[in-house]
């Protein structure tokens, strides 16, 4: 298995190539090639963004361990990744964070993200509020931090999913260009990604010297 693949979503994959919902594998993409759309059921959600939550705190490898602490000087705040939950509307992504304090106990932080659906796409643009929604004292405190975390979950998701789909005509992972969302659940558009400085082969200029 190539680095970087995460086998939860390697198996999500070939299960729908099984189902025939999927193509099967182009090697040969070129550059800005786009591969079919994968979709995502709104039942699988929860389930895939809480492996991208464990990676994203550094818990690649198996464990019981399903709660995370985060400390800035005296303040402590628990989230909890087995409860993490992901809501869809037309167009928009609910991230459902369970916190836990001292302060406030147990509680929901949600951060609404508002990306494309199928009647207006709009690429991997997604846009959010500053604030998300929760506890007062968690949010003014921990507001940034939640949001970033919940994207992670996200976005570390979605190009975990365009990445177990195959490789470029170069050896490169596939990434994400397109995420669509809508009540039955998310779509997916991967795409061999673009070169840039330092991977297109290119020898530097030489430098004259005086």
């Amino acid at each position: 298995m190539a680095d970087g693949v995460v086998p939860e979503y390697v198996q999500f994959v070939a299960r729908e190539r099984e189902a025939g919902r999927l193509a099967a594998p182009r090697p040969a993409m070129r550059e800005g090639e786009v591969f079919d759309a994968v979709f995502v059921e709104r039942a699988r959600l929860a389930e895939f963004a809480r492996v991208a939550a464990r990676r994203s705190a550094g818990l690649v490898r198996p464990s019981a361990r399903h709660e995370i602490v985060w400390v800035d000087g005296a303040n402590q705040l628990a989230v909890d990744l087995a409860k993490l939950d992901v809501r869809l509307d037309e167009g928009q992504i609910h991230v459902r964070v369970p916190v836990r304090c001292d302060e406030v106990g147990s509680a929901e932080v949600v951060v609404l993200f508002v990306v494309g659906s199928d009647k207006e796409p709009a690429g991997l643009y997604a846009a959010t509020s500053k604030r998300p929604v929760g506890p007062e004292l968690v949010v003014d405190l921990w507001g940034d931090a939640l949001v970033a975390f919940a994207w992670q979950c996200v976005l570390g998701m979605v190009s975990g999913i365009a990445a177990a789909t195959g490789k470029d005509g170069r050896g490169n992972l596939l990434v994400p260009v397109e995420i669509v969302a809508g009540p039955r659940g998310i779509g997916i558009v991967p795409m061999a990604r673009h070169r840039f400085a330092g991977s297109s082969g290119l020898k530097p200029a030489a430098v004259a010297r005086r």
